[in-house]
């Protein structure tokens, strides 16, 4: 049955690739439904093919080679856009991480489980020179993906409110299986939408909505890292875009937010306050990060090269090194992955891994704060350097938790990527047609229309 699905799927390939290239209306909606998905995948596991599955005896970050409905929106993007190839400097990184993790199958214990991980990142890839193409070729795009982010984030939103106030849930985790999934996907949303809001582009009110409703997200997962982080964010965001330019709607804006700071700062007091009434802390007593973090590094001192991708929990279980590393022994910590998404690449793909992961995340995180600089009176660059800020909140989010190797995640961090190689490949081209630079006024007139 799951073949013939898949036939379907593939089958559906064609037409979805003439309708995204004759129909621009179909377009719009197309790049929506893309930039939505993510945020349903854990909720409509029907739209997930898995044709090989080791669910139920496998613990790691994918349990099956599949193929979901993102992946087939992809692959009839990648028909449906005019040709023109993505320079070897936005893939490379990511072909070097896919190397060290395709190596890593060689040397693992269950090659199959291995093979998971390393069809996961194909699949990524995918995603990044797809999107990459799509925004080269049509700068608009990027918004149309950005606004299906947040139609995705208004659903989680609703889904929050409820569990917190219907089920009383001290974390909320939406539509998603954890609260830490949830708060790392709002690193996606939160500053693009701040950036163009401080700008002054396209219509106020569905910006001020998204900002707040993933604000309220963020206060309900009662993360310390998610809502430390996001705060963080949020400062910087605003900072980087005051000295680009300090106007009367960012002073505005800035008055407003300490205003609403007013309001959220005691209801996260709140949420926090009900999380640890409900769950003490102990880390005075029992550190599991550092546990976790531990029992890696015995892991890489071991295998340098690596001991397969998606690995982790199988290896420190079995071969003693979550003992070493001091992880207790219930069979909650055992089965868990290490909170470090680092530490995680090193253990499974070896220091060639762990190198061409760090790369791959710094290449669009450096190229979107740059040209975004750069750029910065323009809606381009504005838009960059909010994507700059999420990929950099990303990353640090990564170093206290495993949750960016989720595919959920993934199809966002990837997307993000591709938006940020595909306006700055189309920034260049434009600079390089007209030999002279993208025009600085303020208000700017860039490719993603006009300010208003």
């Amino acid at each position: 049955m799951k073949f013939v699905a898949l036939f379907i799927a593939l089958a559906a390939v064609f037409p979805l690739s003439l309708a995204l290239r004759s129909n621009p209306r179909f377009a719009r909606l197309f790049w929506m439904a893309f930039g939505m998905l993510p945020f349903l995948a854990a909720a409509l596991p029907l739209f997930d093919i898995g044709l090989v599955s080791l669910a139920g005896s496998w613990i790691g970050f994918v349990y099956s080679l599949e193929v979901t409905i993102v992946d087939i929106l992809a692959l009839a993007a990648l028909f449906a856009i005019p040709g023109g190839r993505v320079p070897w400097w936005c893939k490379l990184p990511l072909l070097v991480y896919l190397l060290a993790a395709a190596l890593s199958i060689f040397q693992a214990d269950e090659p199959l489980a291995a093979s998971f991980g390393v069809w996961q990142f194909a699949r990524m890839f995918l995603i990044m020179v797809v999107v990459t193409r799509a925004c080269r070729e049509a700068p608009l795009v990027a918004l149309d993906i950005l606004r299906g982010m947040a139609i995705g984030m208004g659903l989680q939103l609703v889904a929050v409110l409820y569990q917190r106030f219907g089920l009383d849930l001290t974390q909320a985790r939406g539509l998603f299986v954890h609260q830490n999934t949830l708060g790392m996907t709002t690193h996606f949303v939160l500053y693009p939408h701040l950036a163009m809001l401080l700008y002054g582009y396209g219509r106020m009110r569905p910006l001020v909505l998204t900002v707040a409703a993933t604000v309220v997200v963020v206060v309900f997962t009662a993360s310390r890292a998610t809502v430390g982080l996001s705060a963080l964010g949020m400062g910087l965001t605003y900072a980087v875009l005051a000295l680009a330019g300090l106007t009367q709607r960012k002073v505005m804006l800035g008055l407003s937010a300490a205003v609403a700071l007013a309001v959220v700062g005691p209801l996260a007091v709140a949420s926090f306050e009900k999380r640890f009434e409900a769950v003490p802390l102990t880390e005075n007593q029992y550190d599991e990060r550092a546990a976790f973090n531990r029992a890696a590094l015995y892991i890489l001192a071991d295998h340098p090269a690596g001991i397969g991708s998606n690995h982790y929990v199988h290896i420190a279980r079995n071969f003693g090194y979550s003992d070493r590393g001091g992880v207790a022994p219930s069979e909650g910590n055992r089965n868990n992955i290490v909170h470090n998404a680092y530490w995680l690449a090193a253990a499974e793909t070896g220091y060639l891994g762990l190198i061409g992961f760090c790369v791959m995340l710094a290449v669009p995180l450096i190229c979107a704060l740059w040209t975004g600089w750069r750029e910065r009176r323009t809606i381009e660059g504005n838009l960059l350097i909010g994507m700059g800020i999420a990929l950099l909140i990303a990353c640090l989010h990564s170093l206290y938790e495993w949750i960016i190797f989720a595919r959920e995640v993934q199809y966002l961090l990837f997307a993000t990527m591709g938006m940020v190689f595909g306006l700055t490949l189309h920034i260049g081209a434009v600079r390089r047609s007209e030999r002279r630079p993208v025009p600085r006024m303020a208000p700017a007139v860039g490719a993603l229309g006009r300010s208003t």
